[in-house]
């Protein structure tokens, strides 16, 4: 997902299992919270880092990235 922050473009990691939905993001000063309209059911919170472009999914433990342990 794709969000304008502060005249920035930032992506935001959902997973693809959830590509297609309709979403509600909630953005406050240091959170982002990504609900899925039909069910209500929070798909990913993010912690906001302004001097990133991308956010990972704080619900969900680093994947195949080069900084993750696996």
């Amino acid at each position: 997902m794709t969000l304008r922050r502060a005249s920035r473009m930032h992506h935001l990691g959902i997973g693809a299992a959830h590509a297609g939905k309709r979403v509600l993001a909630l953005v406050d000063d240091h959170h982002v919270t990504v609900i899925e309209l039909d069910t209500s059911e929070i798909l990913s919170t993010h912690h906001i880092q302004p001097e990133k472009a991308y956010w990972r999914n704080q619900q969900k433990e680093p994947g195949r990235w080069p900084s993750s342990t696996n």
